[in-house]
């Protein structure tokens, strides 16, 4: 894969970076995860656009950007609302938001008319094969998009969880030490570069677990938390999995899905509190996303007050406007529940008793 990625040899270090973690994922979903055709056909495809990505960040030796300094990121239980927060923070000019055509090219090999094309021709394949995923998140070009496509460039990413059923590989991220790849993610930022007067507004759900690195690799970063019930959360989580995975294997087993996903959950959100008690409350505000689904510019002024900043007019005025041009269920309703997969309220109850004890209020419970 590494040849296919169309470097010359002396285009890479002595040793490619990450290597053994594709390497981990590869041999994982090959002897586990049952791959169509199809499956095996977006593995590789997958591996070699990352490949070339490290290549071509490889010959970055001057990032344009400096220092990320005071990033807000977004983060909290998959299915939380993070993307709908994104969405809102990036109508900020304050803010710089990672955009689609960006992630999917981070050290800029083409220009930016180009780079459009590439991610609009990887939206349309990417909607032809997963044509229900629209309900449950619609990437758009120009839209806000995950920084976990960055972590996707070490080949250490919740995605690939979600996509593939690989336990070994699975099993690994969940505690691993990322912090190289962290370090590889910040440099990306940097290669990105912001604007004059800006700061990153950036959201993964996959950083969750990962709170310690993320804070060590991103000094001064403001970590804003979705809080959501567990019930539900896990059980549309559950449903990403399975929506995805449909498209890459024939034997996709919902119930196996299901305990996958509680199973993943909670251990992120053991993690995260055991990184919030080790690094204290400022570095963290929360978010409900009960109030952010009623209300998101209230929710938005909300956040705001937290951070201690104002949130100008035109903030205001641009996200009714969203908000309005995007109601919700405008792909469709994405409909799921906790028996589709096998588990029981009191399963996730017991998962999370810990979690619901410091956050339900937040969290609707």
């Amino acid at each position: 894969m590494v040849a296919e990625a169309g470097h010359r040899d002396a285009d890479w270090p002595d040793e490619v970076p990450f290597l053994a973690n594709l390497e981990r994922l590869v041999d994982d979903c090959r002897s586990a995860a049952n791959l169509n055709p199809t499956g095996r056909m977006v593995l590789h495809k997958t591996a070699v656009r990352h490949l070339r990505n490290l290549g071509a960040l490889h010959r970055v030796t001057d990032p344009p950007g400096g220092p990320v300094t005071r990033p807000l990121v977004v983060t909290g239980l998959p299915r939380t609302g993070t993307t709908l927060l994104h969405h809102l923070l990036a109508l900020d000019p304050a803010h710089r938001a990672l955009r689609l055509w960006e992630a999917l090219d981070p050290a800029g090999v083409a220009d930016g008319a180009s780079r459009r094309a590439a991610a609009q021709r990887w939206v349309d394949g990417f909607s032809r094969l997963v044509p229900d995923f629209r309900a449950i998140h619609a990437p758009t070009v120009d839209g806000p998009e995950e920084c976990d496509l960055l972590l996707q460039n070490t080949f250490a990413s919740q995605h690939f969880d979600d996509m593939f059923d690989a336990p070994h590989y699975s099993a690994w991220l969940a505690g691993a030490d990322l912090t190289a790849e962290y370090a590889h993610y910040a440099f990306q930022l940097r290669a990105l570069g912001t604007g004059p007067g800006t700061t990153w507004a950036l959201k993964s759900p996959s950083h969750l677990g990962h709170l310690d690195t993320l804070i060590a690799a991103l000094p001064g970063a403001t970590v804003v938390v979705c809080h959501r019930d567990p019930r539900q959360a896990v059980a549309s989580y559950a449903s990403l999995i399975a929506t995805l995975r449909r498209a890459y294997s024939d034997d996709v087993s919902p119930e196996r899905i299901g305990h996958q996903a509680l199973d993943r959950a909670s251990a992120a959100m053991g993690r995260a509190l055991d990184a919030r008690r080790r690094a204290g409350e400022a570095s963290f505000v929360d978010v409900a996303y009960d109030d952010l689904v009623a209300d998101p510019r209230q929710a938005l002024r909300s956040l705001y007050v937290q951070l201690g900043r104002p949130m100008a007019a035109a903030v205001e005025d641009a996200i009714g406007a969203w908000a309005a041009a995007n109601p919700r269920h405008r792909h469709g309703e994405h409909r799921y529940d906790l028996a589709r997969f096998g588990l029981v309220a009191a399963d996730v109850d017991a998962a999370f008793a810990a979690y619901m004890g410091r956050f339900g209020p937040l969290a609707g419970g």
